[in-house]
């Protein structure tokens, strides 16, 4: 089987839609599909994270002009839309016509490329749904002044109806999403079938943990993790406020925050500066993206995961932490039900209050498992094995339905 997919986000951008892209086309290729993947160029120079190995799949970078580093003009993103839709119908009439097609991130691909055509051309099309907008669109957090709150209301039931209309206007022949929660939101815009098929760990950063026999802290400071790019969606402006009750309560605790800060501006400089302001800074470590190898250490060394977010598309990063036998505290949210509960954690509401409560109780409790059998599990539960293993029959079944060509 001949696979054609399409992304608008790949390395070096760092990201769960990132890690979602390549960690697929990985597994479908252990299952013998044959994947090609067109992403935006020009291609960047040392695009590969440092130790990760050549792709088992092709990667084509066409060329839309855009910026080796920061965010590219809704122009050039329109751009990339236009020549992948030319190039997908131009690979439908050559020798090295694809099976399938998978846009496997993108909205504004899934709302440029004319499915139609492509599928009047006997190439069945898929789309990955991570995210139902306004859901990880939020630019002000939940503690900014009445009016910017206000603003940001409207300004998101905006990008809801825009992004509802985008996701209508082309019809793809099966639409896959992380989990219910999405799944929830997607179903009443659309009327084409909708698989919730999971994730599994990022296989290139456990390459580089060893982690260790019991996470339990023995009489040290509690060491607490949080991870993923700086947005209000995932509530980073929580943690001073957590930290501080925790810091009452007389819990002795290091928590390190690590993630991509450039996406928001001026969120990571607000949480800072709170952390700051409240004479956290030698507790609370506000980080910035770091290399694998640096967040593999980081996550071998804590003994509390902890994802305060409200709205995800799965959490790989949450993920992470359960396979390498770290307990999850986490807020309703994607896949974190689920996550927390696998990892012996605790699923609790995204606040300040609930949340240190969780922390401090699981601490008191003494409420560690032993990661021998919790990480195992999860990682048996969760792989990007098993979600090619999902995701192949159900290519199958397209290919078996597609209408003959004459």
């Amino acid at each position: 089987m001949k696979l054609l997919a399409i992304s608008e986000h790949y390395f070096p951008r760092v990201g769960g839609t990132v890690n979602y892209v390549h960690e697929t086309l990985c597994a479908l290729s252990d299952l013998g599909i044959e994947a090609e993947l067109m992403v935006p160029g020009p291609r960047p120079k040392d695009w590969r994270p440092k130790g990760m190995s050549p792709p088992p799949y092709r990667v084509h970078w066409v060329d839309a002009g855009y910026p080796a580093t920061g965010d590219p003009s809704r122009e050039q993103r329109y751009d990339f839309c236009r020549k992948v839709d030319a190039l997908a119908l131009e690979r439908t009439q050559g020798p090295d016509r694809p099976d399938l097609l998978h846009v496997v991130f993108g909205l504004f691909v899934m709302e440029q490329l004319d499915t139609a055509r492509l599928q009047a051309a006997g190439l069945p099309c898929v789309a990955t749904v991570h995210n139902v907008p306004p859901m990880e669109c939020r630019l002000v957090p939940d503690t900014a002044p009445l009016p910017a709150r206000v603003r940001e209301t409207l300004r998101l039931k905006a990008v809801a109806m825009k992004n509802a209309t985008r996701l209508k206007k082309h019809t793809y022949d099966l639409y896959v999403v992380p989990s219910e929660q999405v799944r929830s939101l997607l179903e009443p815009l659309i009327a084409q079938p909708v698989a919730v098929i999971g994730h599994g760990r990022t296989n290139d950063l456990h390459a580089l943990m060893d982690p260790p026999a019991s996470r339990r802290p023995h009489n040290n400071p509690v060491r607490l993790l949080t991870v993923g790019g700086y947005a209000p969606h995932k509530r980073q402006h929580l943690i001073p406020e957590v930290a501080t009750r925790m810091r009452s309560a007389g819990l002795v605790f290091e928590w390190d925050v690590v993630g991509p800060a450039g996406r928001i501006s001026g969120y990571h400089d607000s949480v800072a500066s709170a952390v700051t302001h409240a004479g956290l800074s030698a507790v609370v470590r506000m980080r910035t993206a770091v290399p694998f190898a640096e967040l593999a250490e980081l996550y071998d060394a804590a003994h509390l995961y902890v994802q305060p977010s409200i709205e995800e598309g799965f959490c790989i990063t949450a993920l992470d932490a359960a396979a390498a036998g770290l307990p999850v505290i986490a807020s309703p949210a994607g896949a974190l039900g689920e996550i927390a509960e696998a990892s012996g954690g605790a699923l609790v509401a995204s606040a300040a209050a609930p949340l240190a409560d969780a922390i401090e109780g699981f601490v008191r409790a003494d409420r560690w498992g032993d990661p021998a059998a919790t990480a195992p599990a999860v990682r048996a539960r969760f792989s990007w094995q098993a979600a090619a293993q999902t995701l192949r029959p159900r290519y199958q079944t397209l290919l078996a339905e597609a209408p003959a060509l004459d």
